[in-house]
């Protein structure tokens, strides 16, 4: 995979820390509208490229592990879990989960579900076009046909770089990865009729992730998490504002979506001039990369 093109000061500085050019400090504010991260696309691709170590052709796994880029990697997942912690805040509250108890953890989490976007999938089951499913399709699987995974990332708008991001952030916490999982399978549950009569209505046909039902999906999540909590009654909220963050990053995905098809403006960006790429050892390429890095560091 080759390594994106930096949209920013704070990108530019991931990938010249993994081609071990010399950076200053993650420059990022000790306070940032939660809103405001989700839609920055500097913010986002380098979280991005910083979670995905070792995947980038050119760059050594070991580049991945290496202090430097360590650094930015703690700092950034940290600022965006701080921002996912105040975003959620109020929908845990307000399914009450302040109070939350292991026992009761299925009806937090369904009071959660009624914060799921409908309106998008509304528009799926009734007008979305082959194209605009596509566009979904990408966006959440950040893959397109014959593609490689760094230009389609150069074209996503944050907001879905974010959800990705999130998922990976809150992988490394057992019921946070737990209450991820869960409230995608109550999303998936939700949505999976509208989209399958989408995709019969411009004669596609589903093509399921996995092989389990909905159904059958959000009844073992759920029970996975009653059985966590049950072992481990400390971690509700942990849970709990892990599902709300899945639940919040989908409404901002689908509100950008629907936006961007019924305002007839482009869902994906125009194509970038070119994705920075390390392939090979050619030392003339090599010394181009690290000035590139550097200029766009200073220039932010």
């Amino acid at each position: 995979m080759l390594l994106p093109t930096a949209r920013g000061p704070l990108s530019a500085g991931v990938i010249a820390a993994l081609l071990d050019v010399e950076t200053a400090p993650p420059a990022l504010a000790a306070v940032d509208e939660p809103a405001r991260l989700v839609a920055d696309p500097d913010f986002q691709l380098a979280l991005w490229i910083a979670l995905h170590d070792g995947e980038f052709d050119g760059v050594g796994t070991e580049r991945a592990e290496q202090p430097e880029v360590v650094r930015w990697r703690t700092a950034l997942s940290e600022r965006w879990l701080a921002a996912l912690r105040e975003m959620t805040a109020p929908m845990v509250r307000d399914a009450g989960g302040d109070t939350a108890s292991p026992a009761r953890i299925g009806d937090h989490l369904i009071s959660l579900m009624r914060s799921s976007h409908t309106a998008l999938y509304s528009f799926i089951e009734t007008k979305a076009t082959s194209t605009q499913l596509r566009e979904l399709v990408t966006a959440k699987s950040l893959r397109e046909p014959q593609t490689d995974t760094a230009a389609v990332i150069d074209r996503l708008p944050a907001v879905a770089i974010a959800a990705h991001n999130t998922l990976r952030v809150l992988s490394r916490n057992t019921a946070s990865a737990i209450g991820h999982r869960t409230a995608s399978a109550g999303i998936a549950l939700l949505s999976d009729r509208r989209l399958t009569a989408g995709l019969q209505r411009i004669g596609g046909r589903p093509t399921p992730l996995v092989a389990e039902q909905p159904d059958e999906r959000w009844t073992r999540t759920l029970n996975e998490s009653r059985e966590h909590l049950s072992a481990h009654p400390g971690r509700t909220q942990d849970l709990l504002h892990a599902a709300a963050a899945a639940l919040a990053l989908e409404a901002h995905l689908c509100r950008h979506l629907l936006r961007s098809w019924t305002q007839a403006t482009p869902v994906l960006e125009p194509v970038r001039t070119m994705a920075v790429s390390v392939i090979g050892a050619d030392a003339t390429r090599g010394t181009q990369l690290r000035s590139d890095a550097q200029n766009l560091l200073k220039s932010g």
